[in-house]
This record gives C-alpha cells, structure tokens and sequence, in this order.
C-alpha cells in the first residue's frame, strides 16, 4: 500500500514497473510460507485426506503378505497405529501395526484365527522386518484334530480351567481293565445276598455307592429250601469257599403222621418224652411207646414199652414180643432227608406238638456255585470276611473315559496328555490307567516358526484353545503370518 501523500504537490506516482516486481516477491513468499505451513502441518498433524490415503496403501500392501499369490485369498484386518501415518511413511519405518485374520486354515486346521501385534515395522528387500510382536491363534474347540485312526473326541474346558477330551477307547485298547468288587454277604430268608461295599479299579478304592453302574446292586441267590423251624443263620466268604451256618428244629406234627402203619389204623399220643402208636392186637387195644433215635440219616421209632390191659410190659416181654411180632418193625423207620456236608441231625424227640428233629452245623460251598453276573467272567475269592469279585472287562462297544490336564507346549509340539483319567464316573491318576490301558496320541506338531519367532504357551478358553507366540528381531516371508512361506 503506498504511504499517504503528505505533501500534495510534491507527490508522485509510482512507476508501474517497479510496482509489478513488489507484487511478485510478496505472493512468492506467501506461497513458500503456506508450503512449509502444510508441511509441517502434515508432519505433526493427521490430515484426514493424506492419512486416509496412505493407510489404505498400507493396508493393503500389509494384507497382501498374508495370503500367497494365486492362492484363495485370506480376509484380513489391518489397523495401523503409532500416531500420523505421514512421518512414518516418510521414515518408511511403521510404528504398530494389529492384524487379524479371523478365518484361517493354520497348520492344518480349518477356522482358526490369527491375531498380531507388530511394533516397529519395516519392509526390506526380502520380507517384512518386525522389532517385536506377539500373536496369538485361537482355534474352537469343534475344529481340533483328531489324530488319524483314533477315535473321535470331543473337547471341552474343565471346571478348574484345564482341559477335558472325551472319546471311547475301542475294546482293542481296553481289553485289560482290570476290576475288583469287595461285597458283604448277608441272609434274607432263603435268599443270600452279596452287597457291594467298594470297587478297587486302576489302584484305588472307591466306595460302591460311587460307581454304581459299575459295581452293580445287590445280587441275590437263592438257597435249598429248609425244612420249617429250621433256617439259614448266617453266611462268611472264607479262603476256601462261603460258609454258611445252618440250625433249628424240624418238628412233625402228631396229626401229620401216617395213620396207617402197614394193614393196621393207628393214633398217636405222647407219654412221658415217649411217642404211643395206639392200635390193636390180637383182638385188644393197646399203646406201643416208642422213642424218636436217629441213626444214618434215618429216624427210627424204637419200642420202650408196650402198654396192654392197662399195664406197661418191657420190650423183651413175652405179651410184648407176641405183640410187638405183628408189627412191621420198617414201618416205623422214616428216612430224613440229605443235609449238606457238615450239617447233621443232632438229637430226636417227643412232645405234645410233634416230632422234634435237631439239626445244626456249617456247610462250607464252593465259589463256583456262585451266580456268574452277566459280562464278563468273574472270579470269586475271600478277603478279610468280604466276598471278591474279580473282572477282566472288555466292552463290546468300547469304554467311554474322560480325560483332564492341562495342555503345553514343548518345542513345536502341543502336549494334552492327562494327569487324570475318567471312567465309570470316576477319575483316576492317569498313570494307574495307562498301566491297563493302551494310551492314545496326545500330540500334535505346530505349524514351523520363522527365527525370533517362539511359541510362548497355551490356554484353554470357554470354546477353544488359545496358543500365543511372542518374538523379537523377526523377518517374515509372504505367507508366514499364517503358516505358509510363499
């Protein structure tokens, strides 16, 4: 702007040259000013056009790492961070970069995830040059392998945030499960029953009640019949067989005794312990007292008196041999029935009720008259007054076991082989199992890994395993971030 003229007079205009050459200089400083303006703006601030611009170049040169060319393409997200992008595509040196691929087929496996974060990140000739990262692949628990030829598991995480596969060990491999029932026996009537009390499997005891479908319930087995008064009282299993005791009184009551004793009618009546057999004889009434004697399993009424005309006459009595004569002495012998070996008919005798019989003693029977269960075969023995019921099991349709641990990672290779087992409903040590029964592949191979680049462990998640990886000083191929080195 020209100065205000003061002097009217004396004023003059400027030439138009030199005015032209003024203008130029103040608009070519005004243009370098605006120049180093925006520069610097766009050093220290994000500019929203310029940044937009250089991430999605980033973006997509970072995706095209993952994925090797002429292969199926592999979705990825890409955030880059560290502050404006304009001072670190001027250093060509990226701050942070996170990806995520969130469905990848990683070393095998179908829909598994990947996720990384890289610091300080640059792109040499021949990769990508991380500072440092950590990642991190996730797999869902329905998408882990299943090693070829095993059977088929499922997997889920344990109550104590460990790791439990369950699968069914085909009868090939658990043709050895060894098993031990330990029962008490005990009488109901005829009937002896054997109660399981506890079961040793795989080394330890556990109480029956706990495995149920394995120990079964009470198994019953009928007894002979005994006669009436006389009963089963009790029941031991011993080295040598169950010893059962047996004991009572087989009383025959008077009005169940024949009334015919050959072509003779008879009644009975009892005189001081002695049986009469009334009848008649050569044409008199009279009353043979006799007494109940036992004697190689046979009950013989032997005459004491012979009571004619109201007097008692002895046995060897001439009226009482005439009389006792006509009598078949075979109809007054009566064969008892077979008792058990070491049961025995201890003593006879007489009163108003009946015939008494006393019999006692302890049978000892064989295990092997026990009722084989249903299965596989069984062998009975004693143990400190219980019975033992020993199995060798081999399921027709495989034994179902659950196994628990807690995955690792050793080298390249993640380990889930158990510290415990289940079976039956009950969880064993893992190495009292695997005694008896023949492991199953626990391993699998992790994908390789580029150098600085290690695995650092394994979690178990709600839904799948989650393995991270941590490294420094990495050089990544095309490819590598999700197994594959183009």
């Amino acid at each position: 702007m020209a100065e205000p003229e003061t002097h009217p007079k004396t004023h003059r205009d400027p030439s138009p040259a030199r005015g032209g050459r003024r203008g130029w200089i103040v608009w070519t400083a005004s243009g370098i000013a605006l120049c180093v303006a925006l520069s610097m703006m766009a050093y220290t601030l994000p500019l929203p056009i310029l940044d937009g611009y250089l991430r999605d170049r980033i973006v997509d040169q970072v995706s095209s790492q993952v994925s090797c060319p002429g292969g199926a393409g592999v979705r990825t997200e890409v955030t880059v961070g560290g502050g404006p992008l304009v001072p670190q595509a001027v250093r060509q040196r990226l701050s942070e970069i996170r990806l995520s691929v969130p469905d990848a087929t990683l070393n095998g496996v179908p829909h598994a995830s990947f996720t990384a974060t890289m610091r300080d990140v640059t792109q040499p000739s021949g990769g990508t040059h991380v500072a440092s990262m950590d990642a991190a692949i996730t797999v869902g628990f329905d998408h882990l392998p299943t090693p070829e030829g095993a059977p088929q598991r499922t997997y889920q995480r344990a109550d104590d945030g460990g790791l439990s596969v369950g699968l069914v060990i085909p009868p090939s491999s658990s043709g050895g499960v060894r098993a031990k029932l330990f029962m008490t026996m005990r009488l109901r009537g005829d009937t002896a029953q054997s109660v399981p009390e506890r079961l040793e499997i795989f080394g330890r005891s556990i109480p029956a009640d706990q495995v149920r479908d394995l120990a079964g319930g009470v198994r019953n087995q009928q007894l002979p019949p005994l006669p009436d008064g006389v009963a089963y009282r009790s029941i031991v299993p011993r080295d040598d067989g169950v010893h059962i005791e047996i004991g009572g009184v087989s009383t025959t009551a008077l009005n169940t005794l024949p009334t015919q004793v050959g072509d003779r009618t008879v009644s009975y009546s009892v005189s001081n312990g002695l049986l009469g057999i009334n009848t008649s004889a050569i044409g008199l009434p009279l009353t043979i007292l006799t007494e109940p004697v036992l004697g190689g399993g046979t009950l013989t009424l032997v005459p004491r008196r012979v009571r004619l005309l109201g007097a008692d006459h002895e046995p060897d009595a001439a009226i009482a041999k005439l009389v006792l004569g006509q009598i078949d002495q075979e109809a007054l012998k009566r064969e008892l029935p077979v008792l058990p070996d070491g049961v025995s008919y201890r003593s006879a005798s007489v009163d108003v009720r009946g015939i008494k019989v006393v019999i006692g003693g302890v049978t000892t029977r064989p295990f092997s008259v026990l009722k084989q269960p249903a299965g596989a075969p069984t062998v009975f023995g004693a143990e400190r007054g219980l019975l033992t019921a020993t199995t060798t099991r081999t399921p027709e349709d495989g034994t179902p076991v659950v196994l628990y641990g807690r995955p690792v990672i050793k080298g390249s290779t993640l380990d889930i082989s158990p510290d415990q087992i289940e079976m039956f409903g009950v969880r064993f040590p893992a190495v009292n199992v695997l005694a008896e029964v023949a492991p199953q592949e626990m391993t699998s191979a992790l994908q390789k890994l580029p150098p600085g680049l290690t695995y650092a462990g394994v979690e178990v998640l709600p839904d799948g395993l989650r393995i991270r990886l941590t490294g420094q000083d990495v050089t990544l191929q095309r490819g590598s971030l999700t197994g594959n080195v183009c």
